[in-house]
């Protein structure tokens, strides 16, 4: 594994212990303050080239499939960047 390689596998530990300390502080400042919001969730999940969206609501799945796109042509731009 090359240089690049190595800043790709960093990149990925240091955005998923981001993300993990988000919402580990989200959930921990909502339950402070009444919730007077409607929660709403949505997630894509990828087989093959296949994506499955799918949220509570349309607006959920909508920003759900928006992020599918975005992770898929990032993780493409990546590959090419790796291949060359």
């Amino acid at each position: 594994m090359g240089l690049v390689g190595v800043l790709i596998v960093v990149l990925g530990i240091a955005i998923s212990l981001v993300g993990f300390l988000l919402m580990l502080f989200g959930a921990l400042l909502s339950g402070e303050e009444e919730r007077e919001n409607r929660v709403e969730g949505g997630g894509v999940l990828i087989i093959g080239p296949i994506p499955i969206v799918f949220g509570t609501s349309r607006r959920a799945a909508l920003i759900a499939a928006v992020i599918g796109l975005v992770l898929v042509a990032v993780t493409t731009v990546f590959l090419l960047l790796t291949t060359w």
